[in-house]
């Protein structure tokens, strides 16, 4: 039996304060699978995408991702996986292709890898006739697909999406849907 590539078993989060966000869940997660988290707000879904991404520690439980441990090895986690954040991380003042360039220079993406790499992604995500318009001018469903791209420049095995439509219209929500199924095949990435 091939290992999952995510596996949570008895994941706990209690705040300061006593607040229990995570009580207890467990759930694998098979390689090239789009695995959707879903309940009600306060269900502690955010909260559990943070211990995924390292971004939250974890109160008890097991999590590991793509084969390393997000409690002792974090820094293993994150070199493996890609998130896109529920509230947006882009620079309005940039252009898309300098926000790009930006992570990849962040992410230590070489510099040939980089500019093969992002030109992919910009027709991949329908970008690239406003790759060099600022940020500023993009619809919602322009700046969800560039914050995709970003977080693909590194050629994660686990892409994390946190809320990826919400706010978007039912067409563009379709359309990022789309994008999401035809990114898993092409990237070989679990979702």
């Amino acid at each position: 039996m091939i290992a999952p590539v995510i596996s949570v078993s008895g994941l706990r989060k209690v705040y300061t304060g006593g607040l229990e966000a995570v009580k207890g869940i467990s759930f694998d997660v098979a390689a090239g699978e789009i695995f959707g988290l879903l309940g009600p707000n306060g269900a502690g879904k955010t909260t559990t995408v943070g211990v995924l991404t390292t971004t939250i520690r974890p109160s008890a439980g097991a999590v590991i991702v793509a084969g390393h441990d997000v409690a002792r090895d974090p820094l293993a986690v994150r070199r493996t996986t890609g998130v896109v954040f529920q509230d947006s991380v882009l620079d309005n003042d940039f252009s898309g292709m300098e926000n790009l360039q930006l992570h990849a220079r962040l992410w230590r993406v070489p510099a040939a890898e980089a500019r093969e790499r992002i030109a992919s992604l910009l027709e991949v995500m329908d970008l690239t006739a406003r790759a060099r318009d600022s940020v500023r001018t993009y619809s919602g469903g322009m700046r969800r697909r560039l914050e995709i791209a970003r977080a693909l420049l590194a050629r994660p095995r686990v892409l994390f999406l946190d809320e990826p439509t919400v706010g978007l219209d039912p067409t563009v929500r379709g359309s990022i849907w789309n994008i999401i199924r035809q990114l898993r095949d092409l990237e070989q990435v679990t979702i």
